[in-house]
């Protein structure tokens, strides 16, 4: 059994307290007394009572610290609890404890949350409790030490620190900085909103009155009742001043402000609204990538409807409306490639996890298929790539490079075909019959390498040169009667050579093989017999060499016979009830090995030895076999019950159970590698079966959504057609046809993504639609303005010209009737021409000239005490003033008449 034992380890002294009885170890802790062997015993103990035993005895705090790490966690709480009653005074008074690293120790140890919280706040010092903050190992007591920082310096210090290392300090850190800089920027808002009031009351009371003075005096009178207990005393009677000449000049123009001011404030609160919601979108920029699971298309959709409702109220700016296109587009890709991935994840990994071709084709489809991912997922290019999109693009690399080395290969091994060319043909130049002979088995070997086309002319190369090496073959039977007679006399300076044995041998036998090569011819037989002579007599001091080896050869049937001896021993004492199968295979792969390095032996001997080896390993093997052959009808159960799955209705429920077998597969003891290999061929293409059903259904249902996706893109199509060069005499029928679109596209059933994008394009030709019918009002509308500065422009004209002018619509609520009796001076009234322009250049907010800014301040003044304008819109007093500028016929001239006209324009 000696031989044998060298594969087990030999039993080594038990110490009491290693006993196998727990009882024995139980009396043996008590002789325990130094740290060091109770936290020895600690992380040998297997009964969880003795460990608690041993650490009740432990009262050294740093052994108990290291029993903090035990891989135990009833050791570990043991060792808290122990350490922590050791830390704490009585009745767990912490005011007496001053040492900081004191109580930075009884916060990490206690999961009393009242007491942890004691224990950090009985440290003051905000750098100590930064330092805390910073290093301590246990999370709680590091947020609970960062609470207590209120200075913004050490505050951002830890937030540096905690940036990807401590989210909840880094959150603490980011929100106290954040209120710091709120509270800065909030006390720097109310000096600059003081200031900008009195800059805004000084310019409104310095312009004069407009229609938004009203609105903006409120506003100013509000901000100023808010701002004033935080203004200066000079800086707050100058506001006071100059909103009291403000409220004085408008007090009768009090509710037309009001409403004013009310529909400013409506615009301020949807632009804010609109700043929100891209604040709101850049946030779901910034986290969707990190949660590809999320589903955002409920927020996204929300998101659409606030701003298009904020829309109405205020129209952004085209930046802040590129802004959010560009942010919405990009999570609507995102969203679409996460649910495309998530819908195709299982076929994808699958196709990551196939190991790469070692062909050309094989590498080529790689590639293909790599890029047709890439172009179904559509990742969008500005947001950071998912690990899943790397590992396309890995695999895609990968396989170009392994396509551009094959390719590499090819050239090289045409290269090496030119030069074995080259050599042998060299040799054949040379007379090299046996240097030729190899150089012509290489050739035929790396031909069989390279693509036949790529080879022809090395083939055409090859068979020539053949044809010369055949050639020569033919003559070599007349030089060998030379040769031999080199090999007689080499043989015979072996004789007495005084060479090792062992290359005595090898030497003889080449000269022997050598002769061999030459042929044999009836001339040649005194060489031969002259030969075998001396190789008879060089051989003579090899006897002894060889008989070495026959004792070698001796000693190898003893081991082989020992070791025979030794299986069966083990054989017969194990017990095969409780066997470790995995032990018992490698001891018998052990034993194998160690059979055949026993050799050589005798050849009767090895075929004795041979048998009586194979029956004790046979003896071994039945009773592995017979656990092999209980796994393997386990498997083949397995296998039939996933055969069995692939015809099942239910395919969900088929899919779940498939899981399920693959885990109990795993959980199957050893196998015989070929045998397992067939069932598991098997098992897997039952299995493949089941979940290419699955593939099947995804694929149909995406065939149905396709169609329907194409029929909904086919009517946006026709949507944009009907509007490709359309005039505005076609929009009754073109309104009419988009709305029988509309209604086609909202009987579809589209996906999410899909009904987003061509709902936002069919959204966008009912837009251009609108704005086609808003352009053809406006030019409409601008072509009447015209007509009646044209009439106004040719009262006095002749009747041509008059005709002519005259020729288009008046804007809605003007008579035409008026316009021909100014004309013929049948209007007539004691109107100021010079005032009617000053009027309407104060309605037009131009400036007066100098000359006549005096009397522009007295109109106004006189506008405020007949309430001229109370209750009218703008568009009502420019009616006004044109009708009494018609009716003032006798008292305008051309300059005036011009004046005026420019008045009106710059009012529209």
């Amino acid at each position: 059994m000696a031989l044998f034992k060298k594969f087990f380890k030999p039993k080594v002294r038990i110490e009491k307290w290693q006993d196998a009885n727990p009882e024995v170890r139980r009396q043996a802790l008590q002789d325990l007394k130094s740290p060091d062997q109770l936290i020895t015993f600690v992380n040998n103990e297997s009964q969880a009572e003795l460990r608690q035993l041993a650490i009740a005895r432990i009262d050294q705090p740093s052994a108990l610290e290291q029993l903090l790490h035990s891989a135990r966690d009833d050791v570990r709480q043991a060792a808290r609890s122990r350490l922590l009653t050791q830390l704490l005074p009585a009745n767990n008074d912490l005011s007496q404890i001053k040492d900081s690293r004191l109580l930075v120790q009884i916060a990490g140890l206690t999961d009393d949350n009242e007491l942890r919280l004691q224990a950090i706040a009985r440290i003051s010092d905000e750098q100590e409790r930064l330092q805390l903050a910073r290093t301590h190992a246990v999370a709680k007591v590091r947020l609970a030490a960062a609470e207590g920082i209120d200075s913004p310096e050490l505050l951002q210090q830890l937030l540096d620190h905690a940036q990807g290392k401590d989210k909840a300090i880094y959150r603490l850190c980011k929100d106290r900085l954040a209120a710091h800089k709120a509270a800065q920027q909030e006390q720097q808002a109310q000096t600059d909103a003081i200031d900008n009031l009195l800059a805004q009351a000084k310019y409104l009371n310095k312009v004069g009155y407009h229609p938004e003075f009203n609105g903006k005096l409120q506003l100013l009178n509000k901000q100023w009742q808010e701002l004033q207990a935080q203004a200066a005393a000079e800086t707050a009677a100058n506001i006071n001043a100059e909103l009291a000449q403000a409220n004085a000049l408008l007090s009768a123009h009090a509710e037309e402000e009001q409403r004013q001011a009310a529909e400013r404030v409506a615009a301020n609160a949807a632009a804010a609204q609109q700043e929100q919601l891209l604040q709101r979108l850049a946030q779901l920029t910034e986290e969707a990538p990190a949660n590809p699971q999320a589903d955002i298309s409920a927020a996204l959709q929300q998101l659409q409807q606030d701003w298009d409702q904020s829309f109405h109220q205020h129209k952004p700016t085209a930046e802040q409306t590129r802004q959010f296109e560009n942010q919405l587009q990009q999570l609507l890709a995102l969203q679409s490639a996460n649910q495309h991935y998530s819908n195709q994840q299982e076929k994808l990994q699958k196709w990551l996890d196939a190991p790469l071709a070692d062909d050309m084709n094989g590498l080529k489809n790689i590639t293909k298929q790599a890029q047709q991912w890439l172009k179904q997922l559509a990742w969008p290019q500005a947001l950071p790539a998912p690990a899943w999109l790397n590992a396309v693009t890995h695999k895609q690399q990968q396989a170009e490079a392994a396509l551009a080395q094959l390719q590499q290969q090819q050239q090289a091994r045409l290269n090496t075909l030119d030069q074995q060319l080259s050599a042998l043909e060299q040799a054949l130049n040379d007379g090299q019959l046996k240097d030729a002979g190899r150089l012509s088995q290489q050739v035929q070997q790396n031909l069989r390498q390279v693509d036949s086309q790529a080879a022809q002319n090395a083939q055409r190369q090859y068979r020539s040169l053949g044809a010369r090496l055949q050639e020569m073959r033919d003559w070599q039977g007349f030089a060998t009667t030379p040769k031999k007679e080199a090999l007689v006399s080499a043989m015979e300076a072996l004789i007495n050579a005084g060479i090792d044995a062992g290359i005595l041998a090898d030497k003889i036998h080449a000269l022997q093989e050598e002769w061999k090569t030459l042929g044999h011819a009836p001339a040649d037989q005194a060489l031969w017999e002259r030969f075998q002579a001396a190789g008879d007599q060089a051989f003579e001091p090899c006897r002894a060499y060889f008989a070495e080896i026959a004792e070698q050869r001796n000693r190898n049937i003893e081991l082989r016979q020992q070791l025979t001896a030794e299986l069966l021993s083990y054989e017969a004492a194990m017990d095969w009830s409780n066997a470790d199968w995995k032990t018992v295979q490698k001891t018998l792969d052990a034993a194998r090995d160690t059979f055949r390095q026993y050799s050589p032996v005798e050849r009767n001997a090895h075929k004795t030895t041979q048998e009586a080896f194979q029956q004790a390993c046979d003896a071994i093997y039945g009773h592995l076999k017979a656990e092999y052959d209980r796994n393997l009808q386990a498997k083949q159960a397995l296998v039939d019950n996933a055969a069995a799955l692939i015809e099942q209705d239910d395919l969900s429920g088929a899919i779940d159970q498939v899981k399920q077998l693959q885990q109990q597969w795993k959980a199957v003891g050893v196998t015989p590698r070929n045998p397992d290999q067939k069932l598991w061929k098997q098992f897997r293409a039952h299995c493949d079966a089941v979940f290419a059903r699955l593939d099947e259904s995804k694929a149909e249902r995406k065939a149905q959504l396709e169609q329907t996706v194409s029929q909904a893109e086919t009517l946006v199509q026709q949507a944009s057609a009907l509007l490709t060069d359309a005039s505005e005499a076609q929009l009754p029928q073109l309104r009419d046809a988009l709305a029988d679109i509309k209604q086609q596209f909202s009987a579809l059933e589209l996906p999410r993504s899909a009904h987003q994008r061509l709902s936002k394009q069919l959204q966008d030709h009912e837009q251009q639609l609108q704005d086609l019918r808003q352009n053809q009002q406006k030019q409409a509308e601008q072509a009447r303005w015209a007509g009646l500065i044209s009439r106004l422009q040719n009262l006095t004209a002749d009747d041509a010209q008059w005709a002519e002018a005259s020729s288009t619509a008046l804007p809605q609520g003007y008579d035409d009737a008026q316009f021909n009796q100014a004309r013929q001076n049948e209007l007539s009234s004691d109107e100021n021409a010079q005032d009617l322009c000053i009027l309407m250049e104060i309605l037009a907010e131009v400036a007066t000239i100098e000359a006549d800014k005096s009397r522009r301040m007295a109109l106004q003044v006189q506008r405020l005490a007949d309430g001229l304008g109370k209750g009218l819109t703008p568009a009502q007093e420019r009616q006004q003033l044109v009708e009494r500028w018609l009716a003032a016929a006798g008292n305008r001239d051309a300059a005036l008449q011009q004046r005026f006209v420019q008045a009106l324009q710059a009012s529209l």
